[in-house]
């Protein structure tokens, strides 16, 4: 085999294996997105998307005095996670379990 037909055999199955490659991830954003959580508790509007290893927690404070919001996730230890929050405020706070309860004190601290 020539050195010509090597280089063109190689080129044609690189090409190949490239084209196979550029097909996989089309086929992982098939996955469903994840699913998205919204609610409102006391001066708090929130939201949050399940995760695969956090969850980060959106609120904004409506209230026009500072406030606190409160939660907890379904670990076993240190499942619980507070933000103070100022009047007309938005912030958000990343926990590593899903969250499952909230809870607002309004002029409250944490």
């Amino acid at each position: 085999m020539s050195f010509k037909h090597r280089l063109a055999v190689t080129a044609a199955s690189s090409v190949a294996i490239l084209g196979m490659v550029a097909v996989t991830p089309a086929s992982a954003a098939t996955l469903s997105p994840a699913s998205s959580h919204t609610g409102s508790v006391g001066c708090f509007n929130y939201s949050w998307a399940d995760g695969t290893v956090s969850y980060t927690i959106y609120y904004h404070n409506t209230c026009t005095v500072k406030s606190a919001i409160a939660g907890t996730t379904d670990a076993l230890f240190d499942n619980k996670w507070c933000a103070n929050v100022a009047a007309d405020g938005k912030g958000h706070t990343v926990v590593y379990n899903k969250p499952m309860t909230f809870s607002s004190a309004r002029g409250g601290s944490c």
